[in-house]
């Protein structure tokens, strides 16, 4: 299976556990980071988890530094319906909210697994996964290359959106890797001792945009109001309902919305990356725009007609002749003498 949205160039990220401790996430992504995995815990043989203590302060904070971030849980699970017991404790743990990478099923524990049959080893895993995509999230599978060429039935194993493979060889050695694992020793900017490096091949933020529904915010369509934007200096736009997607300007910088008003065609019924967002139309296309008190407001649209006083007010004949002058013109009017 082809990856969708392949990259031209690799995109770099990590992942991390509470073995890293406290992460300064600013300087993670000041490093050129891009996104992050972060350990939710790990599964017991039962389906039952111990969340890791720095899983929420991570995703949390990965998340508001501006990375792409998505969480893995480590397996211990021995059964298929332990895994969707696990799934469903996964979910919950999330609590519906969105991620931009998927969730990731950690399969590689060789000194209990290698006991299980290839097939056994891999209905666990596709269990877990199916259970993960029908509430809306993009699952995947993460093991490390010898692992899948002894244990895994990787024909039967649903991939969905490409695969997460450790290989510390130089080569990934497994077909349909989206994000390559290459090293485990790495020295990042923010993080304590070592940390795993990574190297994604398609853009899997774009699939879970267009494809995953969990905390999804719909856009609904609004009439008579406008997009004000009054400090053009700071209103950025983007391409899609993501504060990541700005549009950029020929010499690789930010573009702005002009001072003006636009009209509005949609409404987020939620909050996009933490901001209210509407839709509106720019330049002959659909674009985005966040709504930040600081340079852009909603208005409604101004009504159309005029309103004219004339004092004095016109005695009966010329009372009659305006009316009679202003229909002639096809003008829909009301009088108000």
């Amino acid at each position: 299976m082809a990856l969708k949205y392949e990259t031209k160039t690799p995109i770099w990220g990590i992942d991390v556990s509470k073995y890293q401790g406290n992460v300064d996430w600013a300087q993670v992504k000041a490093a050129g980071y891009a996104f992050a995995f972060v350990r939710l815990g790990y599964a017991n043989g039962d389906g039952s988890i111990v969340v890791d203590p720095y899983y929420e302060q991570n995703l949390i904070n990965a998340s508001n530094a501006g990375l792409d971030v998505g969480v893995y849980l480590y397996s211990y699970i021995d059964s298929e319906d332990h895994a969707r017991i696990a799934a469903a404790r996964a979910l919950e743990l999330l609590a519906g909210r969105a991620l931009s990478l998927p969730l990731v099923l950690d399969y590689e524990h060789a000194a209990k697994y290698k006991e299980f049959s290839r097939a056994k080893n891999t209905a666990i895993c596709n269990a877990f996964m199916a259970c993960i995509a029908a509430a809306g999230y993009l699952p995947m599978f993460y093991s490390y290359t010898s692992f899948v060429n002894s244990y895994m039935d990787m024909g039967t194993l649903d991939r969905y959106e490409g695969l997460w493979i450790a290989n510390y060889t130089g080569k990934i050695g497994v077909d349909n890797t989206a994000v390559w694992q290459y090293s485990s020793s790495g020295a990042v900017p923010g993080v304590q001792g070592r940390c795993d490096l990574n190297r994604m091949y398609c853009d899997l933020p774009r699939i879970i945009r267009e494809r995953c529904a969990p905390g999804r915010v719909e856009f609904q369509p609004i009439s008579g109001k406008q997009l004000e934007v009054f400090d053009a200096s700071r209103c950025e736009y983007f391409t899609a309902p993501d504060i990541n997607a700005v549009v950029l300007n020929p010499d690789g910088k930010t573009d702005k919305l002009p001072e003006s008003s636009y009209k509005i065609l949609t409404l987020a019924d939620g909050l996009v990356d933490g901001y209210p967002m509407v839709q509106i139309a720019y330049r002959g296309e659909t674009v985005y725009a966040a709504l930040l008190d600081d340079r852009c407001r909603i208005i409604d649209v101004p009504k159309e007609g005029l309103e004219l006083r004339l004092c004095p007010v016109p005695n009966e004949g010329d009372r009659k002749s305006i009316e009679a002058f202003c229909k002639n013109l096809g003008f829909s009017a009301e009088f108000i003498w």
